[in-house]
């Protein structure tokens, strides 16, 4: 099991963020009966919503409690910290959205609880809701049963309906300080016997993950299966070779015309609460690096030359306007929703999985001179994508691509494809001169080489 998941706060008294903490106990003055119904929960990712709401949940259920909170040691405290209570349920927003499941939510919400007193439900990023999802759910706030407790977690309180806001208690979670990180770091390497990570590391850890609990227990964790004293040269490394990652992750998808994966990428910066500058200019740096190694003919990758210089020129144009637009991220976004238009070839009969083999397909296997060739298609590449060879010549000839669809590809070798023809006036046909060229073409188009086509006469 992860660092994070050992480790998340079983009682008010574990929370290292300091405003939360003290939020909560604060509603140790009341009595449980007479606390409010329904929370707010407001904050970037990672900075401990859900683990507060489980705690809010054993705040109304603990059998045991304390002066200080739920004792986070009876059945109901560790059924909840287990997510084994059906008494208390955890709702994904962002994939129950709609209002039918609202409605489910209303209909069960009167049925009284099983074993604990209270009915908790905790939505998850309630931001996602859709209107209709979130007039059902107001309906439910403002006349809820008397055993029923709402906790709202969102990463974008700004979507969330006046309407809703205004029948919660709001508690907001903040980005946590150097200290709250490094303190919480501290516990978990006390009780991991980690005492090969040095202060200094920690400290690094903290200043990287951009006030997120969840991000510093991952890194740390990470950090220690590393084998010796562990410093801050250490974890500066392992950022290093997870950026590149990143990177690398995000210009694949965009070369792969993969735009909705691509954006979700940038989101992820953004969520991160990382510099999308920085993150360009990582990019363009990589980018020089292959166009560097494309012009000393030493690159390797899924690059072609065009992808290559088209991306760079976007890319540049982008950083030029992240001065001027009020969304940081838009320019970069745009540069990607431009470039992914520009698509790869494709036919209305291939289906999806065939359209993502063929964007591998279509992609070199290295950049280089168009003139030259440079051994990038061959014959199982060829034979996979014949029927979407076929298709592309359509346009050029409809007859030229009926009589391809009784040959095959024979052999490619030495920049010259050689196609077999099983019947004498399709031979003659497809060796017609301005035949050729237009298969030549095509095959530049789709495969990225330029090459020579020869039709000789097969045995059926």
């Amino acid at each position: 099991m992860s660092f994070y998941r050992i480790y998340r706060p079983q009682v008010i008294a574990e929370i290292d963020n300091v405003s939360v903490r003290e939020q909560l106990l604060e509603l140790l003055n009341k009595d449980r009966s007479a606390l409010p119904h329904a929370y707010l929960f407001s904050g970037p990712r990672g900075a401990g919503k859900t683990t507060a709401a489980r705690l809010i949940a054993k705040l109304f259920n603990c059998t045991r409690p304390l002066a200080s909170g739920p004792c986070g040691k009876c059945d109901q405290c560790t059924s909840i910290a287990e997510g084994r209570n059906i008494d208390v349920l955890e709702i994904d927003a962002a994939s129950n959205r709609g209002i039918d499941e609202m409605r489910q939510l209303r209909d069960a919400i009167n049925l009284s609880p099983a074993s604990a007193p209270y009915k908790v439900y905790i939505i998850d990023e309630v931001h996602m809701l859709t209107t209709e999802a979130f007039n059902a759910l107001l309906k439910t706030l403002e006349e809820p049963p008397k055993h029923a407790v709402f906790v709202l977690a969102t990463t974008d309180v700004g979507k969330v309906p006046a309407t809703i806001r205004s029948r919660c208690i709001s508690v907001v979670f903040g980005k946590a300080t150097t200290e709250e990180l490094v303190h919480a770091l501290k516990r978990i390497v006390k009780k991991e016997d980690l005492g090969r990570v040095d202060d200094e590391a920690l400290a690094a850890i903290a200043e990287t993950v951009d006030g997120s609990f969840r991000d510093a227990v991952k890194l740390l964790e990470q950090v220690s299966f590393h084998k010796g004293k562990i410093t801050k040269n250490v974890v500066r490394g392992l950022l290093s070779v997870n950026e590149e990652k990143t990177i690398e992750t995000f210009l694949a998808h965009v070369v792969l015309r993969q735009v909705k994966e691509a954006l979700t990428d940038i989101a992820d910066l953004v969520r991160d609460g990382r510099d999308v500058k920085v993150f360009l200019v990582d990019c363009l740096t990589r980018l020089h690096h292959l166009l560097i190694e494309h012009v000393q003919g030493t690159v390797n990758g899924t690059w072609r030359g065009d992808d290559l210089k088209d991306m760079i020129r976007r890319f540049t144009q982008a950083y030029g306007e992240l001065r001027t637009s009020p969304i940081a991220s838009l320019p970069l976004e745009l540069a990607v929703v431009e470039f992914c238009s520009v698509s790869f070839p494709r036919t209305r009969e291939s289906s999806a999985e065939d359209t993502k083999e063929q964007k591998k397909g279509w992609i070199s296997d290295r950049v280089g001179d168009d003139k030259n060739t440079l051994g990038l298609l061959t014959l199982d590449k060829l034979n996979e994508f014949w029927r979407d060879f076929i298709e592309a010549m359509k346009p050029y000839n409809h007859s030229v691509a009926g009589v391809l669809r009784s040959a095959r590809p024979k052999e490619v070798k030495d920049g010259i494809v050689t196609i077999e023809a099983f019947y004498k006036f399709h031979q003659e046909k497809l060796s017609e001169t301005k035949t050729r060229e237009a298969l030549s073409q095509v095959l530049k188009k789709l495969f990225g080489e330029k090459v020579k086509v020869e039709v000789v006469l097969g045995k059926k």
